[in-house]
């Protein structure tokens, strides 16, 4: 859902021939497909401060993954031919320090590219899940990410220019994802903030939720299923002026 606009960005950044990719906040190195048929010869290293999810990347993905944290990357100056943020800034306690560190290992010319959420509209089924879920004296989940400061194109502009970067384009790209009862039950059930909830009561009450909620998403009507976004997407070089 959320990755062809990652996809799509990666050709902006990259040489053609051969260079040192780092992949910040990498997960499970879902974008390795696309860098490496981007740059078939580049040398990709996925970052994360997760170590299960770089364990995911290597053994599925072979990547080259490095145990770090975004805001103190392990490498060193002037090295990077780009540096990829996909999904990453609103995690962090410190977007611009993230941002500068991206800069800071990219040789002159090299660029970086990032993508932040601009709005999010979750399906009328989350709503319910979560209703169903507090009924049930399940904590909320913690939030997911910070926006602020990212979603507005001018705010991620003035962020890049802030860390010594030049922006070359910034974009929008709307999102748009149409669930069915089956395969929203399996998303929410499978993985994610939702499933951890879960954890938290015993099966007996785990039971009597779940098939609570089964029921109340088979009252739903299509259009309840419907998940929209809007993600900015920017490309920005290394200011080599910044070093004269």
């Amino acid at each position: 859902m959320i990755l062809p606009p990652a996809a799509r960005l990666i050709p902006s950044l990259l040489p053609a021939g051969r260079g040192l990719v780092i992949d910040v906040g990498a997960g499970t190195g879902a974008l390795l497909g696309a860098i490496r048929s981007a740059a078939p010869a580049a040398r990709v290293v996925a970052l994360d401060a997760s170590a299960g999810m770089l364990r995911i990347a290597r053994t599925r993905r072979g990547a080259a993954a490095v145990l770090a944290d975004a805001l103190a990357l392990p490498v060193a100056d002037g090295i990077a031919d780009a540096a990829i943020l996909a999904y990453v800034l609103f995690h962090l306690s410190d977007p611009a320090e993230a941002l500068a560190g991206a800069a800071r290992v990219l040789r002159p010319g090299g660029r970086a590219g990032t993508i932040t959420w601009a709005w999010e509209r979750g399906p009328r089924a989350g709503t319910v899940w979560d209703q169903i879920l507090a009924g049930a004296g399940v904590p909320p989940a913690p939030p997911r990410r910070a926006d602020t400061g990212l979603d507005r194109p001018a705010a991620v502009e003035a962020l890049l220019r802030a860390a010594g970067l030049q922006p070359e384009r910034i974009w929008t790209e709307r999102l748009r994802q149409q669930w069915d009862q089956p395969s929203y039950w399996e998303l929410a059930t499978g993985s994610g903030p939702a499933r951890l909830r879960l954890r938290l009561i015993d099966a007996a009450t785990q039971a009597d939720v779940l098939a609570r909620l089964q029921a109340a998403l088979g009252r739903l009507a299509p259009q309840d299923f419907l998940w929209e976004g809007e993600v900015i997407c920017a490309v920005a070089a290394e200011n080599t002026a910044r070093q004269e």
